[in-house]
Parts: C-alpha cells; sequence; structure tokens
C-alpha cells in the first residue's frame, strides 16, 4: 500500500526493466542487462539504493491499466475500479472544460491497430505531424457528433472527448496496451453493453474512413483506428501532490535499452534524487510491479553492507 501520510509523491512510469516475460529472446534480455551493467556503480544510482525500500502489491494480471496509473490512483484515491481511470476528466478539470451532467470524458487516441486471430496489436503511428492530427480529426468528426461526442483537439494525436456513453464506460488504458503489446477482445457481442456496441460500430467505422483517407497515402505506418481510454467519473481531490513522471515512456516502448538506462541516470540525478531529499516518495514502476523509495538512514548492518558490496542499479531495478 502507498504510504498513508500526505507527503508529496512522485510516480516513475517504465522505471522498472522489463520482467522476464517480456523480452521477446534470450538476445535482447542480454542487451537490457549490458546496458544496465554499463552505469551500475554509478554514484547517483548507489545514493539512491540506500533509500528504504517497499515492494508494493502487484498490478493483477487482468488488469486495465498500467502500473503507473494504478499507482498514481492509489495514491490519489481512486479506488473505483482500474479499468475506470479518470485521466481524461482530470485534463478537462485543468483546463476549465465542462460537459452535460450525464456525460463522461474520455481519451481518444490516434492508432495503428492491426488483428489477428482476436488479438489487437496497437501501436502509437510515427512521425505524426500536427497538420495530418488535424486533418484526421476533421474526417473523424462528423461521426462522432452523428452519436453525440464532442471532441476536442489536445495534443498531436490524442483528443479529449465527453459523450453519454462514456459515463462510468470500462476501458482498457492505451499505456496497459502499449506495454503488454496486444489487446485480447474476448467479449462477445451479446455480452456488451450499448455504448460497447456503439462504439464498436464507430471503430469500424473509422477503420474504413481511414484506410483510404489521402493522409495515409504518404504514411509509412497508417492511421487506422482510436483507442478510448481515461474514462470514469474524477473524486473529489484528495489533498495530496501526486505527479507521473514519464521520461522514461519512449525508449521503454521502443526496446531501446541504451536508451533507457541513460535516462533513467538523467531522471536519477534531476528528479527521483532531490525527491527523496525533500521527504518526498519515490515510487518506481515496471509492467507489473512498483517499488516505493522513501528517504532515511539505512541500519548500521545495511549501511556496513552497502560499504564493502555498494549496491547495483541491475539489483535495485531488477
Amino acid at each position: 500500500m502507498l504510504t498513508s501520510d500526505f507527503i508529496p509523491v512522485n510516480v516513475f512510469a517504465c522505471a522498472l526493466w522489463p520482467d522476464a516475460t517480456d523480452f521477446a529472446d534470450a538476445r535482447s534480455a542480454q542487451h537490457w542487462l549490458q546496458a544496465l551493467r554499463a552505469l551500475e556503480y554509478h554514484p547517483v544510482l548507489q545514493s539512491l539504493a540506500r533509500a528504504k525500500l517497499q515492494v508494493l502489491p502487484n498490478l493483477p494480471p487482468d488488469s486495465g491499466c498500467s502500473s503507473h496509473e494504478w499507482a498514481y490512483a492509489r495514491a490519489l484515491g481512486w479506488l473505483q475500479h482500474n479499468f475506470l481511470m479518470p485521466f481524461a476528466a482530470q485534463t478537462a478539470q485543468q483546463l476549465q472544460l465542462s460537459c452535460p451532467p450525464d456525460h463522461g470524458w474520455a481519451f481518444v487516441d490516434l492508432v495503428n491497430a492491426q488483428y489477428n486471430q482476436g488479438q489487437t496489436h496497437i501501436s502509437l503511428p510515427d512521425s505524426l505531424s500536427g497538420a495530418e492530427s488535424d486533418g484526421f480529426m476533421q474526417a473523424m468528426q462528423p461521426y462522432f457528433e452523428e452519436d453525440d461526442i464532442k471532441l476536442y483537439p489536445l495534443r498531436t494525436g490524442r483528443f479529449l472527448a465527453h459523450a453519454g456513453v462514456f459515463k462510468q464506460l470500462p476501458v482498457v488504458s492505451l499505456d496497459h496496451v502499449l506495454q503488454h503489446g496486444a489487446h485480447a477482445d474476448t467479449e462477445p457481442l451479446a455480452s456488451q453493453s450499448p455504448a460497447q456496441r456503439l462504439l464498436r460500430r464507430l471503430q469500424n467505422e473509422m477503420q474504413m474512413l481511414l484506410y483510404t483517407h489521402a493522409l495515409n497515402e504518404t504514411r509509412t505506418q497508417a492511421v487506422n483506428s482510436f483507442w478510448l481510454s481515461g474514462t470514469g467519473d474524477l473524486p473529489a481531490p484528495a489533498g495530496r501532490d501526486v505527479k507521473i513522471h514519464a521520461g522514461l515512456r519512449e525508449s521503454f516502448l521502443a526496446h531501446d535499452a541504451d536508451a533507457w538506462a541513460n535516462a533513467w541516470l538523467s531522471l536519477a540525478e534531476t528528479s527521483m534524487l532531490p525527491a527523496l531529499e525533500q521527504g518526498q516518495a519515490v515510487v518506481l514502476c515496471g509492467t507489473q510491479r512498483c517499488l516505493q523509495l522513501r528517504a532515511g538512514n539505512a541500519h548500521w548492518l545495511q549501511a556496513l553492507k552497502h560499504r564493502w558490496f555498494p549496491p547495483s542499479l541491475t539489483g535495485l531495478l531488477s
């Protein structure tokens, strides 16, 4: 369980190296290990390893969110459902946007989707420009409006939306799918809710629309679908400062071990250690697990062990 007091919490996404099941083969696992060993005795990382360590419960294997989203939600008291993470409603509140009380908020992300034997493989489109993002939104908007879904541009490739069908609609987060590579669509059509069937129809319409869209003619990777995430009603403020640091996400998802290890070192120097020195909590998240670090004086025996046997990065992260 996350610390119960109201100190600030810093959640670092993709900050634990991949689990054994995440490696495609032994060669990729060795690449990660070599990248870590190149940095493991850096003084900053050894200082970090001296912090008090708490192993948090693993993310349930059937969860609909990523471990860093789960850790963030736990810290803020969003304990309603791990398929309802109201990040979209939180963003709308920050932007001072409103919607009818019977509507809910959601993120709509442009993606490349590949379907194979009940598995949906999702990836973010490469090198998507702002002009392309606006063009795809303009093409999609009339279809969304027919289903009373209002779209707002948020950033390149991502839109904020509100609609009645989003109200308390359980969804799988985009980060969860990107980290795990695929999503198994096993729910039969007959058992889906009217909202789920409406969105399935809308996704099918977007696949047909985007497949032949002129913007895809010059792209090496087509934008052929959208992913819905971030639904749920926003609870009352918890009175705690909680931040997600996503600086490791891009290199982790790209399986670039060298870039990830170097970015890890930079974050340790600029964010993790300063947070610990200020008495804040640091939560390191992987695909299924989370570790919480707090500053504190180590037990004398542990300090002696650190003196003669310096803690290693691989030990901390694996």
